[in-house]
């Protein structure tokens, strides 16, 4: 049986292909039906959050529009589009809420330990201002949380790294202060208040400049200023014990030197003086002074004891000298001076004089030594003219003898006198016209 074109079965085509469009419609409508619930749902719950979900509000509109003119697959796409935006901006508003209360964590942290924080308190309002000048994302306009989080995770990184700096600085002067205590807690000054006072004034000063350092964010800088301070409290609570010490033994030193008749008058001043200075917390003069009198005291016995055993030295060699005819004013001087200085307590001094007449000393040895061998050389001189039949040459020989005499009994003075009369005599004989040679 044959069918005719517009007969029943085309009219059963024509009605099969009206419901299979109508099917097709009816369910891109329902999916983007569902595409424009889920995401009023998804804005509905993230609204909570607080983001500006207003992009996908303006998306969820235009999906509503192209869905009432039944344009079912765009509406889809604008609704998935919504919630494409929904979820990235609650995602990015999550980020940036989490820097920027850590950044606000912080700046209270930061101001806690008294630093300025005006620099971060700027980038949370630049953050701000960044927020509401929005930004392009796929050709929507869009609140810019991405670029204010990256903005104000910088600024926390950059406070973290400061705060870290100075939480060691302001560890660094808490345990200067500690030093600072301990040295004015330091057992032994007569008056701890004085001693206190004293020694704390010009530490106070540094402490002061790494706190203001610290304060104005230089953290570096009073950390070093700290570190150097608590090095230099615990120094000096050190020194000042070592000095104590120091005086101590010094003042034993010198009670034995005053048992051996030593005049220790001076040196127990400076030491009372050294103990004055360390007991105003002036510690390093008063250490110096205190190392200083050490030394002195040590070598003081040294001193005496050369001074007096050459004192007495000299006296035995003056006395022997003498005994053989010498006479000197300066010597006589010199060990005058000798004796002064050594009651006087000044062996130093003592030393320098008896190195005064030690050198008179020398020249009578030395004028000695010369006149004995300017006699020998004369002697010498005359046994070669014997049998030259000279007529002064006896003459000569008495007047050299009596040279000699007078050499051996000490009287060098008499001695040079007769050896350069013979001396003469010789020198004119030996020139004498017809003489001899």
């Amino acid at each position: 049986m044959r069918h005719t074109e517009g007969g029943p079965l085309a009219a059963n085509m024509g009605q099969t292909k009206n419901s299979g469009v109508g099917f097709l419609k009816a369910t891109k409508a329902r999916h983007a039906e569902e595409a424009i619930g889920q995401s009023e749902g998804l804005v509905t719950v993230l609204r909570l959050t607080q983001a500006d979900l207003k992009p996908a509000e303006d998306s969820i509109r235009i999906a509503k529009h192209l869905f009432d003119g039944h344009q079912y697959a765009k509406a889809f796409h604008a609704a998935k589009r919504a919630e494409s935006l929904a979820l990235t901006l609650d995602e990015r508003f999550n980020g940036y809420t989490k820097a920027a209360k850590a950044l606000r964590s912080r700046i209270e942290a930061m101001r806690h330990l008294g630093l300025t924080t005006e620099a971060l308190d700027g980038v949370v309002r630049r953050a701000e201002e960044k927020i509401l000048a929005g930004a392009w994302d796929n050709g929507t306009f869009v609140p810019n949380y991405l670029e204010a989080r990256v903005l104000v995770e910088r600024a926390e990184q950059d406070g973290r790294v400061l705060q870290e700096k100075a939480e060691r600085a302001s560890n660094a002067i808490f345990t200067a202060e500690l030093a600072i205590e301990r040295l004015t807690e330091t057992k032994g000054p007569p008056d701890p208040v004085v001693f206190a006072n004293g020694v704390v004034a010009p530490l106070e000063v540094a402490l002061q400049d790494a706190t203001r350092e610290l304060a104005v964010g230089n953290a570096q800088g009073a950390t070093l200023i700290a570190r150097d301070l608590e090095a230099k409290a615990s120094f000096l609570r050190t020194l000042f014990g070592e000095a104590m010490k120091n005086l101590e033994t010094t003042e034993a030193a010198l009670t034995e030197l005053r048992g051996e008749g030593i005049m220790t008058d001076r040196h127990e001043g400076q030491i009372k003086m050294a103990r004055d200075l360390l007991g105003k917390g002036f510690i390093e003069p008063g250490s110096a002074m205190a190392t200083r009198l050490a030394r002195e005291v040590k070598s003081l016995g040294d001193m005496y004891r050369k001074a007096t055993t050459g004192l007495a030295d000299a006296e035995v060699l003056y006395g022997r000298l003498q005994r053989e005819g010498f006479q000197s004013y300066d010597a006589d001087v010199a060990l005058r001076d000798a004796r002064r200085a050594v009651r006087e307590g000044n062996y130093a001094r003592a030393k320098e004089h008896l190195e005064r007449a030690l050198q008179a000393f020398l020249r009578r040895t030395n004028a000695k030594q010369a006149l004995a061998k300017a006699m020998l050389e004369t002697q010498t001189r005359i046994k070669l003219l014997q049998g030259s039949g000279l007529s002064l040459l006896p003459d000569i020989e008495d007047v050299l003898g009596r040279a000699e005499r007078e050499f051996a009994g000490g009287n060098y003075a008499g001695s040079s006198e007769d050896l350069r009369l013979a001396t003469v005599l010789l020198d004119q004989a030996t020139r004498a016209p017809g003489a001899k040679k």
